[in-house]
This record gives structure tokens, C-alpha cells and sequence, in this order.
């Protein structure tokens, strides 16, 4: 039988100007930990990125805009006013 793997979802939240990533790395598989995370701009255009260092981290943006933060192969769209 084929095993499949399931890919956990993070959360993103507006905070004043930085974005705040919840559930980056699953506690029970570790399964992000040491991945990156990258902030793209409405054109695909990477603004900043990082280690994912936890369960929860902030971006910090320098203006309002829609934004796409990117972890492993999973996908957020935010919009910061």
C-alpha cells in the first residue's frame, strides 16, 4: 500500500507591519523545520527570506500590500493595510 504524505498548513495574521506565521513547523513530525520561508510580491518577485526557526515567526514588510509567504511546498496570501 502506498504511503502518503500529508503536508500540515501554516497560518497567517496581520499584525501593525509584520506578518505572523503560526503552525510554520508540526511539533509531532518536525516536518518544517529547517525549511525556508520566502515573501513574494504580487509579481512572484522574492522580497525577503529566512530559516523557519519555530512554531511561530514574524515578517516584518516595509509597506501595505498584498503579499504570498511560502514554506516547503505550501502557499499563504496576505494582505497587509
Amino acid at each position: 500500500m502506498p504511503t502518503v504524505a500529508v503536508v500540515p498548513q501554516f497560518s497567517v495574521e496581520v499584525v501593525g507591519r509584520n506578518i505572523q506565521v503560526f503552525g510554520a513547523v508540526d511539533a509531532a513530525l518536525s516536518s518544517r523545520a529547517g525549511d525556508t520561508y520566502a515573501l513574494l510580491d504580487m509579481q512572484g518577485r522574492v522580497l525577503r527570506r529566512g530559516p523557519v526557526t519555530g512554531v511561530s515567526f514574524a515578517i516584518p514588510v516595509d509597506r501595505a500590500g498584498t503579499y504570498f509567504v511560502r514554506i516547503g511546498n505550501g502557499m499563504q496570501r496576505v494582505s497587509v493595510k
